[in-house]
């Protein structure tokens, strides 16, 4: 069974080529001439070269797979514009679902980002529907899912939600980290909104198992470490894996919406992205992300193996080890 992942050199998609190498498949990994490979180093994985922008390399690169993971694409904060996130998170999906369907792939994962279905409003962990995004990243990624979806006949198409992803790797939450290591930490409001997170490598296996499962076509996963967390919780099981629990500093939401603006100003002026954006402000707005877990347990029989305690205890230990705090 050979499977083609892209993304791979990035912080999850190389969990799950690893993943997916330990559970016995054939790993093929779409890379790019610039990308990274440091998380590639002593994989047994195929490398082949391409574009997500460029249709013939996507069809050289799955010609003979059987299996699509497609985890690469624009993170929230790493483009400049709506169009940007657009192109490489709906288009480039769609162009691979094409591909994958046309070389007669039969199971194609998309991993899409909770960011798609927007907030929870009703108190619950059950995902919106239809689906709400509130920030140009998710409706490229809600856009990537129909693209996906839109090749489901004759091919098998799964999509997975995941809520915010922490681990071994990861840079996105690094500046926390960091702020964390300092003894001090700044938080949106009381700190007290609700979000589902999970460690990077059961977010791995949830997406082994939708690759590798008879999991029915079209299905849409969410999934999560299964507990309910703040940002307040959050910060303070970091604090005791790495020794030393921070205070938080509780900032008004108005000067986070003003930091927002200001800094969208000085990212059109720079013509890069920042860290923060008024996205980025609407989406620590919302009062609850919340993810569940029973349709992925029930159809695909994935359940979570790492709480929080245990999760950052092996970050912390790892960024030690990588010198990275």
């Amino acid at each position: 069974m050979l499977v083609l992942v892209t993304g791979a050199t990035g912080f999850l998609g190389s969990h799950v080529a690893e993943r997916l190498v330990q559970q016995g498949a054939q790993v093929r990994v779409l890379t790019r001439g610039r990308s990274r490979l440091t998380y590639l180093d002593g994989l047994e994985a195929e490398r082949v070269e391409g574009d997500l922008r460029d249709h013939e390399s996507l069809a050289r690169a799955v010609q003979g797979v059987d299996i699509v993971v497609h985890a690469a694409g624009l993170t929230m904060g790493a483009a400049l514009s709506e169009a940007e996130f657009h192109e490489v998170n709906a288009l480039a999906t769609g162009r691979l679902a094409k591909a994958a369907r046309e070389a007669g792939v039969r199971r194609f994962v998309y991993v899409s980002s909770q960011a798609a279905q927007g907030p929870n409003h009703d108190g619950s962990s059950r995902a919106p529907d239809p689906p709400r995004p509130i920030s140009a990243y998710g409706r490229s990624k809600l856009a990537g899912e129909y693209a996906a979806l839109a090749e489901r006949d004759p091919m098998s198409v799964a999509v997975l939600r995941p809520p915010v992803i922490y681990g071994e790797r990861d840079r996105a939450l690094l500046p926390l980290y960091r702020l964390a290591k300092l003894g001090i930490v700044p938080v949106y409001g009381s700190g007290k909104n609700r979000i589902s997170v999970v460690h990077v490598q059961d977010a791995a296996e949830a997406i082994a198992a939708a690759a590798l499962a008879p999991g029915p076509s079209g299905a849409v996963y969410t999934f999560s470490d299964g507990a309910t967390h703040t940002w307040e919780t959050l910060v303070e099981a970091f604090g005791r894996a790495y020794g030393r629990v921070p205070r938080l500093l509780r900032v008004p939401p108005a000067l986070y919406a003003g930091a927002g603006l200001l800094a969208a100003v000085a990212q059109a002026a720079l013509r890069r992205p920042l860290p923060l954006s008024p996205d980025q402000v609407r989406h620590m707005h919302a009062p609850a992300w919340l993810a569940d877990n029973e349709a992925i347990t029930r159809e695909l029989g994935w359940k979570p193996l790492i709480d929080v305690r245990e999760g950052f205890e092996r970050t912390v230990r790892w960024y030690r080890q990588q010198g990275w705090l």
